[in-house]
């Protein structure tokens, strides 16, 4: 069958970055895929997309300006598709309204634990437009089926991660040995109010001032609208013990350069990144929100920031950076882990069960139409 997927933007976020290895699977069913995006943005996926010999069009002439819903509904009918797929809320609504007036079943991606308010009262007022809903975690699938009174039956799970054994592993911490050693620190994400990198900001300048004998370095990579702040609160602080490196088009390279990875995030969905992070054998520390809450064992895998004050994540820092053989086994063990739950054959089960829903939207809909009983036939 042929696919249209919209997607608002081509940023490079937690719903682009896993775009080559949703259209693979989709390929592998035998499937025609078209990738629609209302805006380029900053435009870090699009050669993810050409290295992956994924086609797609970048709908609006200006990088920052999504597409006109007049343009999106031209672009879908021009690729008649059988099958309509959107990612995030714009391009959503945009597939609804395709849906309804070219007459074709819509899947939706649900990324996120958290709607903005207005969107949240949107989407729950359209949901049904949706014919299936696609969560990228079991938290995810909850929380959508919550928020949006989407009955539970029509919402299913696709973990937007796939393991890959032979990825580079990282280094474990040797320990401070005569000082010298530093403690490379990261984290990956948007640079938006959700992540809370202020709050690491806060905690560089505690050690600083509480822990002067420890040797910690973080990295914040990614791109965003808090960017100048962050910089700033930096600046102000007068910090040398932190990087904001921008975007990583290598987040396993990235991640494999690490001792321990850090996600302060105030609400999450699958997070991809602490994902990639566990993968290479990173001991996280991450607030047990959203699915980070699942993936991570406390105390096992990583630790958990509860609460997320400064004052508490600066002691953890110090309990990994004190503890070679911790970081090595809660390391390890998170690489384990995620190896285990999230490879090949795991990820590609729960893929074929939700095309296998998707292929039977499609059949359903074109023996009504063999019928002539079909409410789904195009709009001319």
């Amino acid at each position: 069958m042929r696919i249209v997927y919209i997607i608002n933007s081509l940023n490079g976020g937690g719903a682009e970055r896993p775009l080559p290895d949703i259209v693979a699977q989709m390929r592998a069913r035998g499937h025609d895929v078209h990738v629609l995006a209302l805006a380029r943005k900053a435009g870090n996926a699009v050669a993810w997309l050409k290295d992956a010999g994924i086609v797609h069009d970048i709908l609006s002439p200006r990088p920052e300006k999504f597409a006109s819903l007049r343009t999106t509904l031209a672009a879908v009918r021009r690729h008649a598709p059988d099958l309509i797929w959107t990612s995030l809320t714009r391009a959503t609504l945009y597939g609804q309204m395709a849906g309804i007036v070219l007459r074709r079943p819509v899947v939706s991606w649900q990324h996120n634990a958290y709607l903005r308010p207005w969107n949240r009262r949107i989407l729950h007022a359209t949901h049904r437009l949706t014919d299936l809903w696609v969560a990228d975690s079991r938290f995810v699938a909850k929380c959508t089926a919550r928020q949006l009174n989407v009955p539970e039956r029509d919402v299913i799970t696709w973990p937007l991660f796939t393991a890959q054994a032979h990825m580079p592993q990282a280094a474990p911490w040797a320990g401070p040995g005569d000082g010298r050693g530093v403690f490379r620190l990261g984290t990956l994400g948007r640079l938006e109010a959700q992540k809370n990198y202020g709050l690491l900001i806060q905690t560089m300048a505690c050690l600083r001032d509480h822990a002067p004998h420890c040797r910690i370095h973080l990295d914040i990579g990614g791109e965003g609208s808090l960017a100048p702040q962050l910089q700033e609160q930096i600046t102000t602080l007068g910090l040398d013990n932190i990087t904001l490196s921008g975007f990583q088009a290598d987040p396993f390279a990235y991640c494999a350069g690490l001792h321990g990875y850090v996600q302060p995030s105030l609400f999450e969905g699958l997070c991809i990144a602490l994902h990639e992070a566990m993968q290479a054998g990173v001991p996280s520390i991450v607030t047990p929100v959203g699915a980070m809450a699942d993936v991570v064992t406390d105390g096992e895998t990583g630790l958990f920031l509860d609460p997320p004050t400064p004052e508490r994540l600066a002691s953890l820092l110090l309990r990994l950076y004190d503890n070679p053989a911790l970081c090595a086994r809660m390391g390890a063990a998170a690489r384990q882990q995620v190896l285990s739950s999230y490879n090949l054959n795991a990820i590609t089960a729960q893929a074929r069960a939700v095309m296998e829903r998707a292929e039977q939207l499609v059949a359903t809909q074109a023996g009504a139409v063999r019928a002539g009983t079909s409410p789904l036939t195009p709009i001319r």
